[in-house]
């Protein structure tokens, strides 16, 4: 008489229990690597400009926030710019400023040119318009045409700087060169004026007219008056009303920066002296 025996399972063996434990080695390790690269400050700089270019900003904010912690140059900057605007609630100047210094101690020159906004136009307690000049200097050592530009601004109105007409002049010839339009509309006013440079009315006219028909909404309403009081062209009435109907357009008006510095009552473009 035969028993019927229960076999026994077979014992794996040890070659393949270490390549089970090998495989499960790589499997940790595969989903490792790809965790990291998925919070990598790359991949959360790139997730936040997502979630900003489509309005969820509250996302946007925090996946700049870890880039930033992570050391991300380029998070630190659209931080700032997140913070400064106030586009993910309450605005946050103080920390605006804070994410626009790390950004550039970290070299990006579009920092400096943000920071020098916010010292040059920010409330009483973090306004600081030396510092503000500073900051763009640092920008327009890099050639970005809008600090240079606000330099000269602020050497011509005395803002955080000794008033100096001829490096305004300077700085927004420079501008100028590159073809930025502000700036030529402000030379056009220098040569106008005689801000540091002998009164040229033909040479004012004509660059009022390059950036009017540029389409700068101040160089169309100055060449209103140009045409108006007949400074560095032939009067022509006619004319001035045109430019002063574009000017109207494209949201001119006379209370910008230019026209509060200018001493207006007394300029031969209003009085009609030439």
């Amino acid at each position: 008489m035969t028993t019927n025996q229960v076999e026994k399972p077979a014992k794996p063996g040890k070659k393949v229990i270490i390549l089970t434990i090998l495989l499960l080695i790589v499997a940790a390790w595969v989903i490792f690597l790809v965790q990291k690269n998925l919070n990598s400050p790359e991949k959360l700089l790139a997730k936040g400009q997502d979630y900003e270019f489509q309005g969820e900003y509250d996302q946007a904010l925090a996946s700049y926030r870890k880039a930033a912690a992570l050391g991300s140059p380029e998070a630190h900057l659209e931080l700032g710019q997140l913070l400064s605007r106030g586009l993910a609630g309450q605005k946050d100047l103080a920390g605006a400023i804070e994410a626009y210094e790390k950004a550039a101690q970290a070299g990006l020159e579009r920092a400096y040119f943000e920071l020098g906004v916010l010292y040059l136009t920010g409330p009483k307690d973090l306004a600081n318009p030396a510092l503000a000049a500073q900051r763009f200097q640092r920008a327009a050592d890099k050639n970005i045409v809008q600090a240079i530009f606000n330099l000269g601004v602020m050497n011509a109105a005395g803002l955080g700087l000794e008033q100096n007409y001829q490096k305004a002049n300077q700085y927004w010839a420079q501008a100028e060169a590159q073809d930025y339009q502000p700036a030529r509309y402000f030379l056009a006013i220098s040569q106008a004026t005689g801000w540091g440079v002998k009164q040229d009315p033909e040479k004012a006219f004509a660059l009022a007219k390059r950036a009017a028909e540029a389409q700068w909404p101040q160089a169309q309403y100055l060449l209103g008056l140009f045409y108006s009081n007949g400074w560095g062209v032939a009067q022509d009435h006619q004319q001035a009303q045109q430019w002063y109907q574009k000017a109207a357009q494209g949201g001119s008006h006379k209370l910008d920066l230019a026209m509060a510095i200018v001493d207006w009552d007394n300029s031969p473009i209003l009085s009609g002296q030439n």
